[in-house]
């Protein structure tokens, strides 16, 4: 995703509007998260002394699968973004985003937002039952009667205490 910056580049003090509804940028497939649909992205970049400042919001929707329960979870994300662009030639060691001429691409910004903001484990619901452990069944949709009678080897020894 990129964009001209060349009007803002040689003026401090220079800012420009961002505007994006589209695909979203290519990224390495993640696991448990496909951005289903486009995305829209708004916001204002901002010269300050050579450092490109990013101010905005990117609403993006997100497919997965719930980790209970393997049914189909539909979220979005509604992100805020701050985030700071360099000239890679005065890059150096730094946690800001290079970048090369005057072209800005923000993909990376954007990936490491996405990545970075979503949960360790998508649920469909906080009360999701998950699956059967014997019978593999939907919780949530049955309940299949299943009797879980395992012992945790771990433990078997107290069972004789309770006869």
């Amino acid at each position: 995703m990129k964009f001209d910056i060349s009007n803002i580049l040689m003026n401090n003090g220079a800012s420009m509007k961002l505007e994006y509804v589209g695909e979203p940028p290519e990224r390495e497939p993640e696991k448990g998260c496909i951005i289903d649909g486009d995305i829209t992205l708004s916001g204002t970049l901002t010269n300050n002394n050579g450092i490109l400042s990013l101010d905005g919001h990117l609403d993006a929707g997100c497919k997965s699968e719930c980790y209970r329960c393997l049914g189909e979870v539909r979220k979005v994300l509604r992100l805020t973004l701050k985030e700071d662009f360099i000239n890679s030639a005065d890059a150096g060691e730094t946690e800001m985003y290079p970048f090369e001429g005057k072209i800005l691409d923000i993909s990376r910004a954007l990936n490491d937002n996405i990545i970075l903001n979503l949960p360790m484990k998508h649920l469909c619901s906080d009360q999701c039952k998950g699956l059967c452990s014997k019978c593999g069944g939907n919780l949530n949709e049955v309940q299949c009667g299943c009797i879980d009678d395992s012992i945790d080897p771990r433990m078997e020894g107290l069972s004789k205490f309770f006869e």
